[in-house]
């Protein structure tokens, strides 16, 4: 077509469009997506709730608790909001603020709106704090066995998203005493640190990091220094039998610096690359000789290496899964992660070695329904070839058609080889097929298959509380390389109870179980206390 003919048949059409006012109309309607992601932010607002609204505090004790209560500060929810007046507006970067305000793990609720107005686009933050001081009783029972955790947690000091607590906890192994501490903008408001003290029965650990985070997608670098010291006495259990097997004494004792940059930064994702060197003491001895003459080893070695990661950011928001009744962002996200490390003879080592691995995770879903897929491998070879491995591989799916329904299947498994005492495979007391007593399963193979239906029976029961009714199946075991393989079954009914306005979002669990019996548990009904799943995944994500 040549260029008269072209500019004639644009005036034609122009004309067409003049003659049509009702084609000017459809033109604007469809306007706003366009013209909304290209307006400047005029203004950020932050409205601050408490735990109650103030339409439910008309019953005095609702009252006391939001007056008790201290709000989180404004700082701490804008410092997680990435847009900032005169910035064009981006829809990506407000999903992200909301999912870092509700990864503080303090707020009940998070919503952030836009509103209109002469100069551009006024973003409001509405944020309703979840009850942060929590006086905590737990327990875990499988039979006659219990493990109870007492405890004060306190999720929102002085309503700065900083974290302290005091925890008591008393299993059949040990009892042990934990203070911890975590904020991760400490300093500066980039800088953080997490510490933990633990006095055991059997010992004592002392850890500790302290560094700048990747606080979100886009975030350029991180660092950090950890440190980690143990004095411990670790029991092996072998096929299912009660006492232990063995009984060893280790000292422990890591120093790790780690520095990472962001390489590309696309719109939800990135790659990144990083540094890592560490100097490691580890040292067994049996019990019987540690009472005679104690550790007389002191090994030390070195490594180092590097890591490069990239993401392919997915991301969901539902209701239905952990919690009945809250919002909460699943991480169904791809992403790859490959490390090598060296540790050459001259660094300690006997036999130099290098220690490649891989691990990722991927995901699909919806509000509706979600799968994902996570694996692991890496492991340790030397001039005599293989010295250590692990690979690990699960898979979880969820039906959710409402926040009232969820169908849910979990499946994961492993393999390790020339690992060190107490990283083997220990499965019982909820962990696992939940009706078995501690360590009925241990070994270097392991696997677990659950299933799990629940219906929401009350949602925010009383403005306290959320109530689900649950039936469900588990089967696994685990075993060592060379021995029969041993597995367990259970099924039962049970009660889902979860906090509705805490910022806690799994559910306690209350279970009637039917236990399958094997070689070393009969058969019979059991009463199981427990919280949340009894598998863990990455569905929290990172960023």
């Amino acid at each position: 077509m040549t260029l008269p003919a072209r500019a004639g048949r644009i005036a034609r059409r122009a004309r067409s469009i003049i003659h049509h006012p009702s084609s000017i109309i459809l033109a604007l309607l469809l306007a706003p997506a366009p013209l909304l992601a290209q307006a400047p932010v005029a203004a950020v607002v932050l409205e601050r709730r408490s735990i109650f609204d103030p339409d439910e505090t008309r019953f005095w004790l609702l009252n006391l608790v939001n007056r008790l209560h201290i709000t989180t500060l404004p700082y701490v929810v804008r410092r997680e909001v990435l847009l900032h007046p005169g910035e064009p507006y981006d829809s990506a970067k407000i999903a992200e603020s909301e999912r870092n305000l509700r990864r503080l793990g303090v707020f009940r609720s998070v919503k952030i709106d836009t509103t209109s107005v002469d100069s551009g686009l006024v973003v409001t933050v509405t944020t309703r704090d979840g009850w942060s001081t929590r006086p905590d009783f737990r327990f875990r029972s499988t039979g006659g066995e219990v493990a109870y955790t007492l405890a004060l947690i306190e999720d929102n000091l002085l309503g700065t998203a900083t974290q302290t607590s005091l925890l008591y906890r008393k299993n059949p192994d040990r009892s042990t005493t934990t203070l911890a501490f975590r904020q991760p903008r400490l300093i500066g408001g980039t800088i953080g640190m997490v510490a933990a003290l633990e006095d055991r029965s059997d010992g004592q650990l002392a850890a500790g990091t302290i560094g700048k985070s990747f606080f979100n997608l886009g975030a350029k670098s991180a660092w950090s220094i950890t440190g980690d010291t143990r004095r411990e006495r670790l029991l092996r259990f072998r096929d299912g039998i009660e006492q232990a097997t063995d009984t060893l004494q280790r000292r422990y004792v890591l120093g790790r610096a780690e520095v990472a940059r962001a390489l590309r930064t696309p719109s939800l994702g990135y790659v990144r690359a990083g540094l890592v060197a560490q100097l490691r003491r580890d040292d067994f001895t049996t019990q019987a000789t540690y009472d005679n003459i104690g550790i007389t080893e002191r090994s030390v070695t070195g490594a180092f290496g590097g890591w490069i990661e990239a993401r392919k950011g997915r991301y969901v928001k539902l209701q239905g899964y952990n919690s009945l009744s809250r919002d909460e962002d699943l991480d169904l996200s791809t992403v790859v992660r490959a490390s090598v490390l060296l540790a050459p003879s001259v660094f300690g080592y006997e036999k130099s070695g290098i220690a490649p691995a891989i691990a990722g995770r991927t995901g699909h879903g919806s509000a509706r329904g979600f799968s994902l897929l996570e694996w692991n491998v890496g492991g340790m070879i030397t001039s005599s070839g293989l010295d250590s491995a692990t690979a690990q591989l699960s898979a979880t799916a969820a039906w959710i058609p409402s926040p009232k329904h969820l169908a849910l299947v979990h499946a994961s498994g492993g393999v390790l080889r020339g690992l060190l005492p107490g990283s083997e495979f220990d499965l019982g007391l909820g962990a696992g097929p939940r009706a078995f007593r501690s360590h009925a399963f241990t070994g270097d193979r392991a696997f677990f298959v659950t299933a799990e239906y629940r219906y929401g029976a009350a949602v925010d029961f009383l403005k306290v509380i959320d109530v689900g009714i649950a039936t469900f199946v588990d089967h696994g075991g685990a075993w060592y390389r060379g021995a029969t393989m041993r597995t367990g079954w259970d099924m039962g009914v049970g009660l889902r109870l979860g906090a509705s306005r805490a910022p806690d979002l799994e559910a306690n669990r209350m279970d009637l179980v039917y236990r399958v019996g094997n070689d070393r548990e009969s058969s019979g009904w059991v009463f199981v206390v427990g919280k949340g799943f009894t598998f863990s995944t990455g569905l929290r994500g990172g960023r």
